[in-house]
């Protein structure tokens, strides 16, 4: 299985592929330039790992596409299958019937939940994934030229997003077609979704500047239920239906295809390998959204990398998208980490400078609580600093030059977790406490 390095395929020399005299256009590059793995790779999000990519159709129906921001399709980059071709998908909307026969077969999923007793020119992506949440869900957009006048016509073009594999709770989906109107079971089509059917999710696209489709629906959120670390079979199919003719197409946003997590970290550390100035591989100690990790004391924090294993989650570093192994940080001061999962949370990674002969300093001290009096009791730390920091990293207390024994009342600490750091003549020893 692979996973997403979560980057768009996209080149400079792809802006001139399909451009236009105004800026508010979308930019399209269809196949063969753009692989079926480069379109699965634009797709995929965090938390889903992806292999066995196939794909039915022709090359000018499937690509990728950027700059739909300024556009009124709603979604700024992703990837589209079509039943025609992908360069038909810009605006102005000129035409009522903008159509490209292809020449290609149908599809008998496809074929299964429409009305027509043909399907023709199929655009199908299908590919095996692995989520590692209990939920997969994506953001797309359907658009097609049969909107509006052959509104609630005896077959309409066909779509539809199909996963099969084990469901939570027994049982199996056989090719199910998760593209539902939001809180019901009723497939989006053009019958269902339009300017009197669930209009709330229908743009009227007739006099459109920037996109060529006379009707399309909102961007819209599929989901569906699974089991972590299972595998499955997805896959995303377009078709005309009865006939060759009209274009209908799919827009499916870039790395939408996701399985959120909480946002945790389950491991984080500086390994030797990425960090030439380590002889060893340095592990974090996790508490609560905090990690703490020793260094040896002379290394050069200003610039590390560290290796972390999240599940389904984004992180960032000043709005800046981490990726493990590979991006470099300044340590010198606590860092704080924003995790975007399920929902969204800071974590403050604080570093630790240790020495072979910091248990000179420290090897006798002794800190314990005495619940009866709320205090903190600190032993042998005669002439050190005292420091203590929440779990975000924040200062509490501050002590200077203390006595061998030191009582530190704790009647204004809220419960939980907390760090107590000594320093002492450039030497530092730090201890987690827990405050009841």
């Amino acid at each position: 299985m692979k996973s997403s390095i979560l980057t768009f395929m996209f080149t400079a020399g792809f802006i001139f592929a399909f451009s236009f005299e105004t800026q508010s256009q979308i930019f399209i590059e269809p196949g063969p330039d753009i692989t079926v793995d480069d379109l699965v790779e634009t797709l995929i999000g965090p938390g889903v790992l992806y292999d066995d990519v196939t794909y039915q159709g022709a090359d000018i129906a499937r690509g990728v596409f950027s700059n739909g921001g300024t556009t009124n399709i709603g979604i700024d980059a992703g990837i589209f299958l079509t039943s025609g071709s992908g360069y038909l998908i810009p605006g102005p909307n000129s035409s009522t019937s903008s159509s490209m026969a292809n020449g290609m077969p149908g599809h008998p999923t496809l074929t299964m939940i429409c009305a027509a007793p043909y399907t023709y020119d199929a655009s199908i992506l299908a590919f095996d994934f692995i989520p590692l949440n209990d939920t997969v869900k994506c953001n797309f957009v359907f658009g097609s030229e049969e909107y509006p006048e052959w509104v609630n016509a005896a077959f309409n073009d066909v779509f539809g997003f199909f996963i099969s594999g084990p469901m939570p709770g027994g049982g199996v989906y056989a090719e199910k077609n998760i593209a539902l109107v939001p809180g019901t079971d009723i497939p989006i089509t053009i019958n269902n979704v339009n300017g009197q059917s669930f209009s709330e999710y229908y743009v009227d696209n007739t006099n459109g500047a920037t996109i060529e489709y006379d009707g399309f629906t909102t961007v819209i959120t599929l989901w569906a239920l699974v089991i972590p670390d299972e595998e499955y079979h997805f896959m995303i199919g377009v078709a005309d239906a009865g006939d060759g003719i009209y274009d209908t197409g799919v827009l499916i946003e870039g790395t939408s295809f996701k399985s959120l997590g909480p946002p945790e970290f389950q491991s984080f550390k500086f390994t030797s390998e990425n960090n030439p100035g380590l002889t060893t591989d340095i592990v974090g100690e996790i508490t609560g959204n905090q990690i703490l990790i020793k260094v040896p004391e002379g290394t050069d924090v200003s610039a590390l990398v560290a290796d972390f294993y999240v599940k389904g989650v984004e992180v960032f570093v000043e709005d800046q998208l981490q990726e493990s192994g590979v991006s470099v940080n300044d340590f010198t001061e606590p860092l704080t980490y924003h995790l975007e999962g399920i929902t969204g949370l800071d974590w403050t990674i604080t570093l630790d400078f240790i020495t072979g002969i910091e248990s000179n300093y420290f090897e006798n001290l002794v800190i314990s609580s005495n619940p009866g009096s709320n205090e903190l009791v600190i032993k042998n730390a005669e002439g050190a600093n005292i420091i203590i920091m929440n779990m975000m990293g924040q200062v509490v207390k501050q002590l200077e030059n203390v006595n061998q024994i030191v009582s530190i009342s704790t009647n204004d600490l809220q419960k939980g977790v907390y760090f107590v750091k000594l320093c002492k003549e450039n030497r530092q020893e730090t201890r987690k406490i827990i405050c009841r």
